[in-house]
Parts: structure tokens; C-alpha cells; sequence
């Protein structure tokens, strides 16, 4: 899996990250969403992978994703910052993933 950080998002994620206190982690979080099919790609901020996890290709930090997860998603992504909702954007040539996706501190 690729990602690519737009500028406004490595702008807002920065500050969360500073100098590799921090993983990025990106989930298919299913939940209260009913079944395992069913879920939202959320950000999350971890102090360090699990032994499950595996990381993608990107321009700029390390993200990770569970290895269960790559299924939900392309090849390449893009995760972008909308200053008007305040939320981050994943999303690729073919669909808008999550419009309002949430970056949640789970260290």
C-alpha cells in the first residue's frame, strides 16, 4: 500500500508526531458498526506497532495498518487535511473513503 500526505496533512500531523514519539496507524475501525465488513478508516496515534501490523509506503511518516485490514483498501491513497470540517480526508482516484476522518490518541 501506498499513502501520500498532502501538504495540509503533514502540516496538522506534525505537531502529534514531532520527532518519532509516535506511530501513525491507520484502521478499519469496526467498532459498533455491526459486523467486521462494516467499519470506518480512522487515524490513530500509537506508541508502537503490533506484531500483526505492517507498514505502507509513503512520502513522508510511517504508518502503519493491520495486516487483516489491506483488503478495505487500494493500492494508493491519499490522505488529506480539510480545514473547513477540520477533519483529514482518505481517499483515492476511484472513492472518498472517509470525509471526516478522525485522528485518535490511543498511546
Amino acid at each position: 500500500m501506498n499513502i501520500t500526505f498532502t501538504e495540509s496533512a503533514i502540516e496538522r500531523l506534525t505537531p502529534y508526531i514531532g520527532q518519532g514519539e509516535a506511530l501513525l496507524k491507520l484502521v478499519f475501525d469496526t467498532e459498533g458498526c455491526g459486523c467486521s465488513v462494516n467499519g470506518v478508516p480512522t487515524l490513530w496515534l500509537v506508541s508502537e506497532a503490533d506484531r500483526n501490523d505492517i507498514t505502507a509506503e509513503t512520502n513522508v511518516f510511517k504508518l502503519i495498518f493491520k495486516d487483516k485490514d489491506e483488503i478495505f483498501f487500494e493500492d494508493c491513497m491519499k490522505i488529506d487535511f480539510s480545514d473547513g470540517t477540520k477533519s483529514f480526508i482518505l481517499k483515492s482516484n476511484n472513492q472518498i473513503y472517509n470525509a471526516g476522518m478522525s485522528l485518535v490518541d490511543k498511546r
